[in-house]
């Protein structure tokens, strides 16, 4: 008889302990638990809100706002007007910025990728801060440039024909073209250097000259630039941050700016506002459409085991100069006259003439001594960190589920939903969360989350979530499932297993989609000013409210020191990640930082 079939003499039982919860069984009923909360948070933060939100178009009745369960009177109001001229107008902006952002793209990308134009990571690292500054920030910087009271106008040279061509469509389509360079360039930029030399070489050897061998490999990179256009262009027609800026002082209306007044009259036109939502996601919908149509049937391969990496070659002396004045053009334009401009106009007494001494420190001393701006700088600092790790945390899940060999009907239908999340205009998100979270029916049963901070936070989930985990889906896709099986077998929980086989060797992205969901959402403004509880307000908010009473001096002051906060985040991190994280991830994870 083995030692494990003995009986157990009762004189030596124990006595029952009272059972208690171990960290592994806490694990196991979080994992259990895990896919069902997830679920529910995407539904909550995503479905409801989008479903709710397009379906008051035609049925108003659904969420009390009139008596017909299905009309389409709203959209007969909505085709007239200037509602009509807005839908008009952002089409227009949205056409034009798209071909100017992808042209500019091209040639940053042609610079970068196949040239050794010297100075290319510091060029990298302004392609990046372009990307996290908001498209406000950049109009207002134009605008403390260019309008009265501003820096033009201290130094004599204000002009009304530029204040006037700037608060119109030119504004628009200067603002949003540098706002979408970033976006496009990425899409181009992977496409040019992973094609190979003999394409070039192919179009020169037969006495091609330049312009024939760019329209030889032209139509190669055709799907990276219809991509970028459209990024481009779906960013454009959605962007509310230059709208709140320019369109008050501009008789230049565009839809996303007909939507917001349409939601803040009294009484509130929510139908319109519906329609108006609707007509942006269609939009969308038919430029994605019309680049199918153009891409199907072709082949676009390029890549195979004969492909030969391109050299980057050496410019010229005239190259040199060629490309370093399209460089430093686009970034003065893009970031260093906005931001010098915001810095100037903060520094400069209200209504004087520029001179060293009227260059004064008040406006940032008010800021920091009055809790009228201190509080929404910490408003927004908190709910920037508590978002930014949730999207982190759910963004890893949702990358890991679909990026499984074996992708089941939810991985597919996950998918399809994160990127048409993507697509969807972030103030129609946004408004969305009115109708989702401001029903009777909730409000009956006690629930009253509308003009709450969890609504808001919930916004701002619904708009960082999508992005964060389509950056993550790459690398997820790279981690070899059989890491966590070793690290499991070896006795690891679930949390101990990523934490010790997956994270080292995802730091540096972990990282960077931590820091994109901070600095997207500490400056984030269409949910903000939607969605902001009463008596509380985001320092976006406060930037664009202080600039619409025509305040340059604090509103640039403001948007000097929210800037600086937000980059010097995201400066801090990196730095701290390079000095105190282990040493096995600065040599495995930390490449690129």
């Amino acid at each position: 008889m083995s030692i494990s079939t003995l009986p157990l003499s009762p004189s030596r039982k124990e006595p029952h302990a009272p059972r208690r919860l171990s960290v592994l069984s806490v694990t196991n009923i979080l994992g259990q638990l895990g896919w069902p909360m997830f679920w529910t948070v995407l539904v909550l933060v995503l479905f409801v809100p989008t479903a709710c939100f397009l379906a008051l178009s035609v049925s108003p009745r659904l969420f009390a706002q009139g008596g017909s369960w299905f009309t389409l009177s709203a959209f007969q109001e909505t085709f007239r007007g200037t509602t009509l001229q807005g839908m008009g107008d952002s089409l227009l902006v949205g056409v034009l910025s798209a071909l100017g952002a992808s042209a500019i793209a091209v040639g940053l990308s042609w610079v970068m990728q196949r040239t050794t134009f010297p100075g290319r990571s510091l060029w990298s690292i302004g392609i990046w801060a372009i990307l996290l500054v908001p498209s406000y920030i950049i109009a207002a910087g134009w605008q403390v440039v260019l309008g009265r009271g501003g820096i033009l106008s201290s130094v004599g040279l204000f002009s009304n024909g530029l204040q006037s061509l700037f608060f119109g469509p030119a504004g628009y389509v200067l603002v949003l073209t540098v706002r979408g360079v970033p976006f496009a360039y990425f899409a181009i930029a992977g496409s040019l250097a992973a094609l190979g030399r003999s394409y070039e070489d192919a179009a020169r050897v037969h006495g091609a000259g330049r312009l024939r061998t760019l329209r030889t490999i032209g139509p190669v990179l055709s799907p990276a630039i219809f991509a970028a256009m459209i990024i481009v262009f779906a960013e454009s027609i959605s962007d509310f941050g230059t709208a709140a800026v320019i369109a008050p002082g501009s008789h230049f209306p565009v839809a996303t700016y007909s939507l917001y007044t349409a939601l803040a009259a009294y009484p509130a036109n929510f139908q319109i506002a519906s329609v108006i939502g609707l007509m942006l996601v269609m939009s969308v919908g038919v430029a994605l459409f019309i680049q199918s149509r153009l891409t199907r049937g072709r082949s676009y391969t390029v890549l195979s085991g004969r492909t030969r990496p391109a050299v980057p070659r050496a410019l010229g002396g005239v190259g040199t100069i060629g490309a370093c004045v399209f460089m430093v053009g686009f970034f003065l334009v893009a970031l260093v006259v906005p931001i010098l401009g915001g810095v100037g106009a903060s520094m400069l007494t209200p209504l004087t003439t520029f001179s060293l001494s009227h260059l004064t420190l008040n406006a940032y001393h008010g800021i920091f001594s009055s809790t009228v701006f201190g509080a929404p700088i910490s408003l927004s600092l908190k709910l920037a960190l508590i978002t930014s790790f949730l999207a982190l945390v759910m963004g890893a899940l949702v990358a890991r589920r679909i990026s499984a060999r074996r992708s089941d009907v939810i991985s597919k239908v996950l998918n399809v939903t994160l990127v048409g999340a993507i697509a969807l205009p972030a103030i129609v998100l946004a408004a969305g969360f009115i109708f989702a979270y401001n029903l009777p029916i909730l409000s009956s049963m006690g629930i009253d989350l509308y003009g709450t901070l969890i609504v808001l936070s919930m916004a701002y989930l619904a708009g960082s979530l999508p992005s964060t985990s389509r950056v993550l889906l790459g690398p997820m896709a790279q981690v070899h499932a059989s890491l966590l099986s070793a690290a499991r077998v070896h006795g690891s929980g679930v949390v101990t297993s990523w934490r010790k086989a997956v994270v080292p060797l995802l730091s540096t992205v972990l990282i960077w989609a931590w820091l994109f969901a901070f600095a997207t959402t500490f400056l984030e403004l269409p949910a903000s000013e939607l969605l902001s509880p009463p008596g509380m307000k985001t320092v976006s908010v406060a930037i664009v409210q202080v600039l619409n009473k025509s305040d340059m001096y604090r509103g640039a002051a403001l948007s000097v020191v929210a800037l600086g906060i937000d980059l010097g985040v995201v400066a801090a991190v990196l730095v701290a990640f390079r000095v105190f994280s282990p040493k096995g991830w600065r040599r495995i994870g930390a490449r690129g930082l």
